[in-house]
């Protein structure tokens, strides 16, 4: 009885000690805005701003500009800023640097009107734009020195995004200047300047610019320092540098090595400094800092869709294993489609610079499970069996070997060793393409696989292009039960619309084709057609798997279960037809 009083006395201190923190710290955050609150009263609220003479800009645009905000439309109990004199003096100067940026040099701004309302405690701002006449590009030209490492004048001049015709721009006179700097560094005229110099003409509203090059001297590369490295050995890191002490300076090398280090995964910044610029004959010191981030991760995901319906994922990583930067996760996933373990290790640079080696050992169990105990989501969106031919138990391991020809370009090859077990076969399913299809079978696959990637961003692209090609192959002489050749091209394109907006399309094409002794490529191989899970409108005899007669049409899939597929036609009858559309549409956006 003692130790229970004490103990609860010991808690009823602790609480009150945490209340008086608590209020002292909320009384001192409320003593600086006092102030705030008083000169806000004293000042009216700005309702409405509004603009006369703007043509080319909308007055949306103009207000993002300005620092005084006024009423929102919503939320409605939002205020707008107070009406400061001093604000709005700089508020004209940003409206009129805004014009000049943009070509129309002779643009003036001034304050119409205030409205105050008769309170005294609201006002609405007219806000007069003489836009006058825009400036238009003449000529774009090239003076000083052009080495002979860069191309020609007129092809430079061309990739340019200021060019003749177009109104004067700041964006993208600072955008030509900086790209010709960027071609003189790559180069490696690391001390290289761009001049910029422009001839206005008042009376014709033509502007001539030129670009000075003075390139210098090329650098070369003194000492690589790497500073900041604390849990990864500074050997892993420099396997990483394509910028060799002693070479000469580039900065789309410099550019390929920080990719390549952020790369890693251990690092949440990689910032390099370049040292030693003043001195024109010395080589430059280049002094990568980097900062670490943990090592050590959990991500748990729980998601649902039409056709998953309830999924989990759960994943434990360790990025840095040996202190050299070797990555390796466990990763489960288990949903209506399949149930999924896997272990992956990752090492950098094992065999040079460029390359990876990827260990991957699977589990993977493709049967439903009851994931919907009370049946609301069949019933909703009237799901039927996803496997309704069979269920399939892999087991096996992946090595594959990954080259980096370019900051574009990169192939791999590697082995994948499977062990395929078939349970609960429908027999129907296998009466016209014979029982063999449905046996288990063990294959051993060679692939090599080729890629580029001309997209802005490896992980959430907004625009470019990837293309891929792989080429898989087993034979009965290396330890597969089958023998065939399987060949998928993929091609992917991205396009931002509008701020977030990313219209992504993808398009896969596939063959596969069995020889020697086989004549048939079993099940777990095979292009499927009808979406994921749908194994019972399997073609007979027909390892490209066309559409079946009667059976609805479908995009061509392959066996690793690709969630994107065309949209059907919308036939009666309708609700049917728009429950079904739905269901498509959720493999694209879900999955």
């Amino acid at each position: 009885m003692r130790r229970r009083l004490r103990g609860s006395t010991a808690w009823w201190r602790w609480g009150l000690l945490g209340g008086l923190l608590l209020a002292l710290v909320a009384c001192a955050g409320k003593t600086p805005r006092v102030p705030e609150a008083k000169v806000s009263e004293a000042l009216p609220e700005v309702t409405r701003i509004t603009f006369q003479g703007n043509t080319h800009f909308s007055s949306r645009a103009l207000r993002r500009v300005m620092a005084i905000r006024p009423r929102p439309l919503w939320p409605p109990w939002r205020r707008g800023e107070p009406y400061n004199p001093p604000t709005l003096a700089a508020d004209l100067r940003r409206l009129k640097k805004f014009y000049f940026d943009r070509g129309f040099l002779q643009a003036q701004v001034r304050l119409a009107a205030v409205h105050e309302s008769a309170e005294g405690t609201q006002v609405q701002l007219e806000i007069a734009i003489d836009e006058g006449p825009e400036t238009r590009v003449a000529a774009v030209q090239l003076a000083g020195t052009l080495p002979p490492e860069l191309p020609p004048a007129p092809q430079l001049l061309a990739a340019l995004p200021l060019r003749a015709g177009m109104r004067l721009s700041k964006a993208a006179f600072d955008q030509s200047r900086e790209l010709l700097r960027e071609r003189l560094h790559a180069a490696g005229y690391a001390r290289a300047r761009v001049i910029p110099h422009t001839e206005i003409d008042l009376k014709t509203h033509a502007a001539t610019v030129t670009f000075t090059l003075e390139p210098g001297k090329r650098a070369t590369v003194g000492r690589l320092t790497i500073r900041g490295a604390r849990q990864v050995r500074e050997t892993a890191i420099r396997r990483q540098l394509t910028l060799c002490e002693g070479e000469v300076f580039s900065s789309t090398r410099l550019r390929e090595s920080l990719e390549a280090i952020y790369g890693l995964g251990m690092f949440q910044a990689v910032t390099p400094h370049l040292q030693r610029l003043e001195e024109p004959d010395a080589p430059l010191d280049v002094v990568i800092e980097v900062r670490e981030r943990r090592p050590r991760s959990v991500e748990v995901g729980f998601g649902f869709s039409t056709v998953e319906r309830f999924r989990l994922q759960t994943a434990w990583t360790h990025r840095n294993l040996f202190g050299g930067a070797q990555r390796f996760s466990a990763t489960g996933k288990v949903s209506s489609l399949e149930q999924t373990l896997e272990a992956r290790l990752r090492l950098p640079a094992p065999l040079g610079r460029r390359t990876a080696l990827t260990q991957t050992f699977f589990v993977r169990n493709e049967q439903e499970i009851n994931t919907d105990p009370l049946g609301l989501s069949d019933a909703l969106f009237d799901i039927k069996d996803p496997q309704p031919a069979f269920d399939l138990l892999r087991l096996g391991a992946n090595a594959e070997l990954t080259y980096r020809l370019s900051r574009r370009l990169s192939v791999l090859g590697g082995l994948e060793l499977s062990l395929n077990q078939f349970r609960n076969v429908d027999p129907q399913a296998l009466a016209s393409v014979g029982p063999g299809l449905g046996e288990d079978n063990l294959l051993l696959v060679q692939f090599g696989e080729a890629q580029w990637n001309s997209s802005d961003h490896p992980l959430d692209p907004t625009r470019g292009l990837v293309l891929r090609g792989r080429l898989e192959h087993a034979t009965t002489a290396m330890l597969s039960d089958t023998s065939f050749v399987k060949a998928v091209v993929e091609v992917r394109h991205y396009l931002r619309l509008w701020r977030q907006l990313v219209l992504a399309t993808r398009l896969e094409l596939g063959s596969l084709q069995p020889y020697g002794a086989s004549d048939e490529a079993p099940f777990n191989v095979r292009f499927f057609a009808g979406g994921p899970g749908q194994r019972a409108r399997l073609c007979p005899k027909s390892p490209r798997s066309p559409r079946c007669p009667g059976q609805p049409r479908g995009r061509q899939q392959p066996a690793r279960r690709q969630r994107r597929t065309a949209l059907p036609p919308l036939r009666p009858p309708r609700r049917r037809a728009l429950r079904r559309f739905w269901q498509r549409v959720s493999r694209i956006f879900h999955v």
